[in-house]
């Protein structure tokens, strides 16, 4: 998991230096105040920008996920979110296996999880192993923006 503001380049470049890091954040950076809502392929199969919007939900309504293809890097547009994380070995068998949507579902469980919030600038990404429980309101259920770009595991090595 890497956790860091879309205005603090200096802070992740040399952390996120792989090009497909760099050119999806440079997709974040080019279309910052025009996100039209879709999908938006980013030039190679899979590497896909999701802008969407939702309304956070109570914590225990929220679900427990994990990708094995793919990685995830969410930025926040506008609003609060609260996202857990957890090395998925913690969650046990996955309730819910959906390959076409590369999504692997668990249970709740009762143990600790490490919580973030997000505001808006905020980037966050997850590997494969490191799941997710996204969509948590921070106080009261609230609406927000983001977008998520699903990353192929095998694209971080390309040029």
């Amino acid at each position: 998991m890497f956790f860091s503001r879309l205005s603090r380049p200096a802070d992740w470049q040399p952390f996120l230096n792989a090009p497909v890091f760099q050119k999806s954040l440079a997709w974040i950076t080019a279309h910052v105040g025009a996100f039209r809502e879709g999908t938006h392929e980013l030039g190679e199969p899979g590497w896909l920008a999701i802008v969407q919007g939702y309304t956070t939900q109570a914590r225990e309504l929220c679900k427990w996920e994990n990708h094995t293809a793919t990685i995830d890097l969410q930025y926040l547009i506008e609003g609060t979110e609260g996202i857990d994380f957890i090395g998925v070995e913690k969650l046990g068998e996955p309730t819910v296996v959906k390959p076409e949507a590369d999504a692997q579902l668990f249970a709740p469980i009762a143990g600790p999880a490490t919580q973030l919030v997000l505001g808006p600038g905020d980037f966050v990404i997850f590997l494969p192993g490191e799941a997710h429980r996204p969509k948590v309101a921070v106080g009261t259920p609230a609406p927000l923006r983001k977008v998520v770009v699903k990353i192929p595991v095998e694209l971080p090595g390309l040029p």
